[in-house]
């Protein structure tokens, strides 16, 4: 799925839930540059093409969601998500030792923290996020969705990529529209 046919179908859910969708203008070709240059890779052309979009939404609005969970995230601009990336680099050292409480997924890299894992919508975040991984494990694939998850503080795959969240985002919040959106 694309990002301009996600964001109508999650316009019409949200006008049907009393909640008009609210999407900031695009970020600028500039913009995403000048964030590839200081995160030393390319972003996903999926998501910089959500950027270029609609840079992030407003706060606590539902724009993304996890099947299976009851949590919506909202859509970070480039400039919150570069912010998260940079404070969760800077706090790396800190969990040095770090051991998930459960498994990881061997489709992710072992850490609490990769330069690759690049944050792009969250619920009240750092303490929730959804991140693109630009660095997978050898088992994994570029562009796969991972999440971070605080205290305890865990990693866990997502889904295989950004249009695949759109897809699985839409199915979970038409499923628990109570939940996920305002009324």
């Amino acid at each position: 799925m694309q990002f301009p046919t996600f964001v109508s179908a999650l316009k019409a859910l949200h006008d049907a839930n009393g909640e008009p969708l609210q999407l900031k203008a695009g970020a600028s070709p500039e913009e995403i540059a000048e964030a590839e240059a200081e995160l030393g890779f390319a972003i996903c052309p999926a998501l910089k093409a959500a950027w270029l979009a609609a840079n992030g939404g407003t706060a606590w609005q539902t724009v993304f969601a996890r099947t299976g969970y009851l949590t919506g995230y909202e859509f970070l601009s480039l400039q919150a998500a570069m912010k998260q990336w940079r404070g969760m680099r800077e706090r790396a050292p800190r969990y040095a030792d770090y051991e998930q409480p459960h498994p990881r997924d061997r489709r992710l890299r072992e850490g609490w923290f990769q330069p690759g894992w690049l944050p792009f919508a969250g619920f009240a975040a750092p303490t929730m996020m959804l991140l693109l991984d630009h660095t997978p494990s050898t088992h994994g694939t570029p562009g796969q969705v991972i999440a971070f998850t605080h205290d305890p503080d865990a990693m866990d795959y997502v889904c295989s990529d950004f249009a695949t969240l759109l897809v699985e985002s839409l199915a979970q919040i038409e499923a628990e529209p109570e939940d996920l959106l305002a009324e």
